[in-house]
């Protein structure tokens, strides 16, 4: 997850000074990832038809990227094939979703890509 200022001056950002994933996400929550505060979320996506226009996406991504500031934050359903449930959540709220897996499913019959055990 990338954060950016209240206000930007980035000239490709539409921006009108307002954070577009404010409001609902931003208020108090008791949800594992709790309130979402960073004004927006970036995900950035490409696909290539030849090793010359591969190398010019990956040049602007990285421009892109290395232009906003990023917080780390991100939620799960943002997670990569490398990384784990631990990269999404704070340790007492880790500790606290496998004390609720223990729980209510000991067997492991409910299981997701990023399993909060693993």
């Amino acid at each position: 997850m990338k954060t950016r200022p209240a206000t930007c001056s980035l000239p490709w950002s539409g921006c009108p000074g307002r954070c577009p994933t404010a409001g609902a996400f931003a208020r108090p929550s008791d949800s594992p990832h709790g309130p979402l505060s960073e004004p927006y979320a970036l995900h950035l996506f490409g696909i290539p038809a030849d090793p010359a226009t591969a190398e010019a996406v990956t040049a602007r991504q990285r421009a892109l990227a290395e232009a906003l500031p990023v917080s780390g934050r991100k939620p799960f359903t943002f997670l990569s094939p490398r990384e784990t449930a631990a990269d999404a959540f704070a340790s007492a709220t880790l500790d606290r979703l496998r004390e609720i897996k223990h729980r209510h499913d000991p067997h492991g019959v409910i299981r997701g890509n990023f399993p909060v055990l693993g």
